[in-house]
């Protein structure tokens, strides 16, 4: 087990911190020292094992309380929230390490994490919890294509998916036609065998399944822009209760106070009944279906 809190002993070296639970095993020290000579070099740490924990880095000691772990040889890890007390960069650095890591290992690992970056990131599947209750579980790439209901969609994704309040107008073969803000329609291709015609839904939209279209159906007035290099977000006030995200490239010179309209992808677009369900795709995603 390996916690946000390093745990390690003050007063020993990283080698005997690392040995420590082999020690107490009364493992020889000749396998001992070979043990930990073998998770220091996988852990890059051969370097500092004559160092004491106040001589190491926020992600040197978070190494060496993984290798505490590994070098029990188990067969399942857990791993709860542990790189909550690093700094940002410290952050991305260890995740990376963490995923080359479980790649070497090829050992079951449980991570318990708020991040849903972390999450995406280095899971092979991911069990989405809620007051204590599972709402889905799937592939990173099943819950970000296809969430099975408003919280895993708003959960998962950054920045978080935009939820446009709509009336299901009708159905057919094609999916459900819904009324956006503003009257205009919209047929998205989902499953309404559960719901009727006439309902209050929202309409679920990833950040870069909107797009600016002078002729899109959605009006509103940028109220900040976003600007990251590759790409940019924009912000855009549709009403006072409504704000949408949309993934712009990041050359549009686009500004704060320009009053814009929207359209958004149907293919990639959700639709979420009154209790939070969301209605089933018709079609999957390719990355789900080929599961990746």
């Amino acid at each position: 087990m390996v916690f946000q809190s390093y745990a390690l002993y003050p007063h020993m070296s990283v080698r005997e911190n690392m040995g420590f639970a082999l020690k107490l095993a009364k493992v020889p020290q000749e396998e001992r020292d070979a043990r930990v000579e073998k998770v220091a070099d996988l852990l890059e740490l051969r370097q500092y094992l004559d160092r004491k924990p106040r001589a190491l880095s926020g992600g040197q000691r978070q190494r060496v309380a993984i290798g505490r772990a590994i070098i029990r040889e188990p067969s399942i890890f857990l791993f709860d929230e542990p790189l909550s007390n690093l700094d940002a960069a410290l952050r991305v650095q260890t995740r990376i390490e963490l995923a080359r890591l479980h790649e070497r290992l090829g050992s079951t690992m449980i991570y318990v994490t708020h991040d849903q970056v972390e999450a995406m990131t280095l899971a092979d599947k991911i069990v989405v919890l809620k007051d204590g209750r599972i709402e889905q579980v799937g592939t990173p790439m099943e819950l970000y294509h296809h969430p099975k209901n408003r919280f895993v969609g708003g959960f998962i994704g950054s920045p978080k998916m935009n939820f446009i309040k709509a009336r299901l107008e009708s159905t057919s073969t094609a999916g459900v036609e819904v009324i956006l803000p503003g009257g205009s329609r919209m047929t998205i291709p989902v499953s309404a065998q559960k719901i009727a015609g006439g309902q209050n839904v929202e309409l679920g939209v990833r950040p870069e399944h909107l797009q600016l279209d002078d002729k899109g159906p959605l009006s509103g007035t940028v109220i900040v822009v976003e600007r990251l290099g590759s790409e940019t977000f924009v912000h855009v006030e549709l009403s006072p209760e409504m704000i949408v995200i949309a993934q712009v490239d990041g050359s549009s010179t686009i500004r704060v106070h320009d009053q814009v309209r929207l359209s958004a992808f149907a293919n990639a677009s959700h639709v979420f009944a009154g209790d939070g369900n969301a209605l089933p795709a018709l079609n999957k995603h390719p990355l789900v279906a080929s599961h990746i």
